[in-house]
């Protein structure tokens, strides 16, 4: 049996995007893991600018949490003054 890991990378993107539709921050935790997988595939296969890129889209993906996690807590703090 040929085992393919990008299948299993596939899914947890599409997972992840998911969840991005549906407003959730765990989105960005599925993306780092993929970004992780595919960083480590890139560099085995020697294709160092599409390393970068995934490099790049993780430390994207960690500050989609902390801005999301920033602006989560302005809303609740929004929404108690105008209660």
């Amino acid at each position: 049996m040929n085992f393919d890991i990008t299948w299993i990378i596939a899914i947890i993107s599409i997972t992840g995007s998911f969840f991005n539709i549906k407003k959730k921050a765990i989105c960005f935790y599925f993306w780092i893991i993929c970004e992780i997988m595919c960083t480590i595939i890139d560099l085995n296969n020697s294709q160092y600018g599409r390393a970068f890129l995934d490099l790049f889209c993780l430390g994207m993906n960690i500050y989609g949490i902390i801005s999301w996690s920033k602006s989560s807590k302005n809303t609740k703090k929004v929404s108690k003054d105008y209660n």
